[in-house]
């Protein structure tokens, strides 16, 4: 059985589905579903989890998701807190087969068998390259539906020519059920308790096992250890902090959970290869 499958409406009874959320807040539970994903995300700022990957997503951005990859799009915690805000995303979910059978169509989507491999490790457009997708995914949502095949078509077949941004380094596996519930959990307690010190016996009674076995079975799910992705959540909100708030560093870096300034400074250097204070400045430049 299959993580928390996520079964897309009627999509056994076509070859690709449209989906737009419209809500408070993303769906928040870790999943996968065997259709490839893409997604462009209109509104709502966030955390993406997709395999091993960790990253923020804002509006603007569009994502293609590779079959059977858990990944899950979490909304910042104002999102949950205050009904003033929405997220809105349009996606397009499709199965690898269309790609295949639309050769028949378009014989140039037999150039495409690629984008299916690389699309397991999930892709970023470039911001550069996003616009005219962007526009081509609006179109799609405007068709009617007879058009709407022709379109998704030509969509994916200009998808094959833009720059893409892997996700990931490594190729993904699916998870069972009770493993894609046990990352979840720790996921959600990890992102709400982030800002205070977490032990690892701590986390390992979350999904009730000793600290050796949570160590291994976290390390072996993610390919990284408990702390590196700890490190990481405390580091995409110090960035979240640095581009939004007057915040001095050493404020952020006990913000986000950091014990001494020195330990920040060095953590962030070695996972975003500059400094807290050259962030700040490259993102006012920006």
């Amino acid at each position: 059985m299959k993580a928390l499958p996520f079964k897309i409406p009627k999509v056994e009874d076509s070859s690709f589905h449209l989906q737009i959320d419209d809500e408070p807040y993303f769906y928040d539970k870790l999943h996968q579903h065997p259709e490839l994903q893409l997604t462009w995300i209109v509104k709502g700022e966030g955390t993406l989890i997709y395999g091993d990957y960790l990253g923020e997503f804002k509006p603007n951005e569009v994502f293609l998701m590779g079959s059977n990859v858990p990944h899950v799009f979490r909304s910042r915690a104002e999102y949950y807190e205050k009904d003033s805000l929405r997220i809105l995303a349009k996606s397009i979910f499709f199965k690898p087969d269309l790609i295949r059978k639309g050769q028949a169509i378009l014989p140039e989507l037999s150039q495409l068998e690629g984008l299916l491999l690389a699309a397991y490790r999930g892709l970023k457009i470039n911001p550069e390259e996003s616009q005219k997708l962007i526009h081509q995914i609006d179109e799609v949502f405007r068709a009617n539906p007879l058009s709407r095949l022709g379109q998704t078509l030509c969509l994916i077949d200009e998808l094959g020519k833009t720059e893409l941004q892997p996700l990931s380094q490594l190729p993904q596996k699916s998870i069972t059920e009770n493993q894609g519930r046990r990352l979840d959990d720790v996921f959600k307690f990890t992102l709400e308790n982030y800002h205070r010190p977490i032990q690892l016996e701590e986390v390992a009674d979350v999904v009730h096992m000793n600290k050796a076995a949570f160590c291994r079975y976290f390390k072996q799910h993610t390919r990284k250890t408990y702390l590196n992705f700890l490190n990481e959540i405390r580091l995409q909100k110090a960035t979240e902090l640095l581009r939004t708030t007057e915040l001095s560093v050493a404020q952020i870096a006990y913000e986000v959970g950091f014990n001494n300034l020195s330990n920040f400074n060095r953590t962030f250097k070695l996972v975003k290869g500059s400094t807290p204070l050259i962030e700040r400045r490259k993102i006012t430049t920006d």
